[in-house]
């Protein structure tokens, strides 16, 4: 891999990552199949993408579930956090597997996050939990409708 180029990235790396977001293949051989349309072995295919994992440019590789078709609930949630706290706050949010963000933001209420349980009962219990381990309150901020977006981070190649 090129790491002049920028962000440290090949064309390679590039085209895989593109591919990632719009095509993973359902298949029992993803990567040989990515592997294919851009001229690599499957395990050529992984070793970059893992690569780009461990360097930070993938997060995760999984599906995206609608928590509200499955019977889930969601509630985004803004706290104002002392500054000497958030770290130690952050990760205790953090360790609940149903957050699913959790962001400190500018402005009074400066810890963000989403949470999304199977109940309304749930959420309320966890977010309780830490108003009062934490001594912090918790503003609640219930959905009122949903637009969902198409989020994709097309990387540039350079033109053929």
């Amino acid at each position: 891999m090129n790491e002049d180029s920028p962000k440290g990235m090949d064309i390679i790396d590039k085209k895989i990552l593109n591919m990632l977001q719009e095509e993973f293949p359902l298949t029992e051989r993803p990567f040989d199949d990515i592997g294919t349309k851009i001229g690599l072995s499957g395990e050529e295919t992984r070793k970059r993408v893992t690569d780009l994992r461990l360097r930070g440019y993938i997060r995760r590789i999984g599906p995206v579930l609608d928590p509200k078709r499955m019977g889930y609930t969601s509630l985004l949630c803004g706290v104002a956090v002392p500054h000497d706290r958030l770290e130690e706050i952050a990760r205790a949010v953090s360790k609940e597997p149903g957050v699913t963000h959790n962001y400190e933001r500018q402005g009074d209420l400066n810890l963000w996050f989403t949470v999304t349980m199977k109940s309304k009962d749930n959420i309320e219990r966890f977010l309780s939990t830490l108003e009062e381990s934490f001594s912090v309150t918790i503003h609640r901020f219930s959905e009122k409708r949903t637009f969902k977006i198409r989020t994709r981070f097309p990387i540039p190649l350079p033109e053929d």
